[in-house]
């Protein structure tokens, strides 16, 4: 079911092209304030927790008009499980991520819990495309993150569960798509002792497009060139470079990467690390940046002007880091104005066009993905997500309000991860 709010002409015309799409899911926009007049853009947000008993989701989608207006409810709401239902391999379970293809006609939609990857239209919200990803002997698939190319040609595929980056290629302008068995990439014959677990979380391109960084579950990375059949590794990291649970990573104007891993000692505790790696592609080189243990867990990035700013879930906040000089220069405490007394369980972050707004899910109650038993790293209490007003060029930040997402149709529970601005293109 598609639910739309009528707002006169937004409701005949949509925008422009827009831990997918034309920069990965868990890889953040990089933007820089400017005092120009904006045009409208959309925040899509997925809803993971299942809207039927096998799987399925919510997709919520957010006029800035709306929101600068003050409201909180959805434009276009979408039930996943009937979206699928006929197309492909149907219905997904746990949309974990999403993205858009760089001229933003369609939107790229990673289902971690079963290993489907879906392809919808913007212009009209139709699923046109729905695959269920290959196993193998690294496991079931779970499809953690897509990316489509620079080129539209082709969406790369992290498939973490099974250990393979996989390849479908695409036609966006007849919305022809297949995957690309031949292009696999079996990453499990290459775990050693420096790639214990070879499990890929996403693929982030180059400016130039002629490569991927790829980086591990386990540890480590590889870049890799996407191109060639079948894709292969260019150069490595092992995890005494880079530590376990990479998640997010992001391309600085330099051409450098910087990227977060989360994981403890054990498989049952989360630390703060960022990296920064240099080299590419050839013969890349990682220095960690930041690095904090305790009830800690970094997470996702984005740049505003020349500052980083680096997410905890865990700590509910988020670091400001000046690129330059590599040193920390602020921090937002995400248990602040409209969010004191919250337990906000930070996770993706994006950027408004104009650089002056930053939105963030929130995780919700019952987290059906990530979140680690005992210790709750991923349990909050909004199920929604926050807008965040931009202070001093990006050296700091400030809660202005938050959004509870509704329940999903036959929905238990709500619980965001993914979440993506659709910006017109320029």
């Amino acid at each position: 079911m598609i639910r739309r709010r009528v707002f006169g002409a937004l409701a005949v015309t949509l925008l422009a092209a827009a831990c997918g799409g034309g920069a990965p899911a868990a890889v953040q926009a990089t933007a820089s304030p400017s005092a120009s007049p904006q045009p409208d853009y959309e925040v899509w947000v997925p809803d993971q927790a299942e809207t039927s008993p096998t799987g399925g989701g919510t997709l919520h989608v957010f006029r800035s008009a709306d929101l600068l207006k003050g409201s909180s409810a959805p434009a276009v709401t979408i039930n996943l499980a009937e979206a699928a239902l006929g197309v492909g391999d149907g219905m997904g379970k746990h949309p974990h991520n999403i993205g858009f293809d760089p001229q933003r006609t369609h939107a790229v939609i990673a289902y971690v819990g079963s290993g489907h990857v879906q392809v919808m239209r913007v212009r009209d919200h139709k699923i046109v495309a729905s695959f269920k990803m290959s196993g193998g002997p690294g496991g079931a698939a779970a499809t953690h993150n897509t990316a489509v190319t620079p080129a539209r040609d082709a969406i790369i595929v992290a498939n973490q569960g099974a250990k393979k980056l996989q390849r479908i290629s695409a036609d966006f302008a007849n919305d022809l798509y297949k995957v690309d068995a031949a292009a696999e990439l079996d990453l499990t014959p290459l775990e050693d002792a420096g790639h214990p677990s070879n499990n890929p979380v996403m693929a982030l391109f180059s400016a130039d497009g002629s490569y991927a960084y790829v980086p591990m579950r386990g540890g480590g990375a590889y870049t890799v060139d996407y191109k060639s059949t079948p894709m292969r590794v260019i150069a490595t990291l092992t995890k005494n470079d880079i530590g376990p649970q990479s998640c997010c990573a992001i391309l600085a104007a330099d051409g450098s990467i910087w990227t977060t891993a989360q994981g403890g000692p054990t498989s049952t505790t989360t630390s703060f690390n960022l990296y920064r790696v240099t080299g590419l592609p050839n013969q890349p080189v990682a220095k960690r940046v930041l690095a904090r243990t305790g009830n800690v867990e970094s997470h996702s990035l984005a740049f505003v002007g020349q500052y980083l700013w680096v997410v905890d879930r865990f700590a509910n906040t988020l670091d400001v880091l000046d690129a330059k000089s590599e040193e920390i220069v602020g921090k937002v405490d995400l248990t602040t104005g409209p969010l004191a007394g919250h337990d906000a369980a930070p996770d993706i972050l994006d950027l408004a066009p104009d650089g002056k707004t930053a939105f963030l899910t929130l995780r919700g109650k019952a987290p059906v993905t990530s979140n680690i038993k005992g210790l709750d790293n991923a349990v909050g209490d909004v199920g929604g997500f926050a807008i965040l007003k931009i202070l001093d060029a990006g050296r700091g930040g400030e809660v202005s309000s938050i959004i509870a997402l509704p329940m999903g149709a036959g929905a238990a529970t709500v619980d965001p991860h993914g979440l993506r601005v659709r910006a017109p293109v320029k």
